[in-house]
């Protein structure tokens, strides 16, 4: 890549408009995009949105940033997020995100992206800014967001009980116990019942029942 437009791409996930502006010398930049995904030195992740190539990149790709702008209004929740808090001990390779539009997968060169659709006054809260090294911040739930999130959004898990809500916690995503008293019950209740479901309100009492126990130890 040409010294001068790698100097004028401030990150290794760039846009068309930025693009442009960075190879304003050239007659068509729009052909010049194209000539440089052809040669490798542009991946293009979806229409009018790449990732600089990995021979070609100054710091690494961020793709929790690329997760919040390939496809939104979104924020990064689910098992991405546990796995992030070290909440689940499987490392997650796809970046999982809950959205406000319908729900989408984009696998490309650099990832795999999905986004699950939710309901618009569970999307309204529960999630905030985390930020990266170089400064800039992107859009993932709060430990207790994420986890109301996964337990409804997954749709093919039938929980009727207590008990059913302890085994898919503890035994099927292996979160242990400590972990789970160290979130607030408070917010998960909150957030439960932004959902309004059988489900997370299952969750909110296990988890208020559990502080319950562990306080009258």
């Amino acid at each position: 890549m040409d010294i001068q437009v790698r100097k004028a791409i401030p990150y290794e996930e760039v846009d068309t408009a930025t693009l442009r502006r960075a190879l304003y010398r050239y007659a068509s930049p729009d052909d010049k995009i194209g000539e440089m995904v052809r040669c490798g030195e542009l991946l293009r992740v979806r229409k009018g949105f790449y990732a600089v190539a990995p021979e070609c990149r100054q710091s690494p790709l961020s793709l929790e940033i690329m997760a919040n702008t390939l496809y939104g209004p979104s924020y990064l929740s689910l098992e991405y997020a546990l796995s992030w808090y070290g909440m689940i001990p499987e490392r997650v390779t796809e970046l999982t995100s809950v959205c406000f539009g319908r729900s989408r997968l984009f696998s490309t060169e650099v990832g795999n992206f999905s986004y699950r659709s939710i309901k618009k006054a569970a999307y309204s809260e529960g999630y905030g800014f985390t930020t990266i090294p170089d400064g800039r911040s992107f859009l993932m739930a709060t430990r207790e967001k994420a986890l109301v999130d996964l337990i409804e959004n997954r749709r093919n898990i039938t929980i009727r009980s207590r008990k059913e809500m302890r085994a898919r916690l503890i035994e099927d995503l292996r979160i242990d116990e400590l972990t789970l008293l160290r979130l607030n019950a408070e917010h998960v209740a909150h957030y439960a019942s932004l959902y309004g479901s059988v489900k997370t309100k299952l969750l909110a009492d296990f988890l208020t029942g559990l502080n319950g126990d562990a306080q009258s130890e």
